[in-house]
């Protein structure tokens, strides 16, 4: 093998690796709006749930800490 088959070589080894990398980084910020979204999803649904239940009910249900 050549110099030039031998960069060759290489240089595809190279791109497919950064092409890996692109897509795990891509799934990575995929996984961590849909966390975000969730999180968000379930904040909101707690704080209605609060809102809706009435001062008794808050109070007999104290927070675990």
């Amino acid at each position: 093998m050549d110099d030039l088959e031998g960069f060759e070589s290489w240089h595809e080894d190279w791109m497919a690796w950064e092409r890996f990398q692109d897509e795990l980084e891509r799934i990575k910020e995929e996984n961590a709006y849909e966390d975000l979204h969730d999180f968000k999803d379930k904040s909101v649904s707690l704080l209605q749930e609060t809102s809706t239940q009435s001062v008794p009910e808050r109070c007999n249900n104290p927070v675990e800490q």
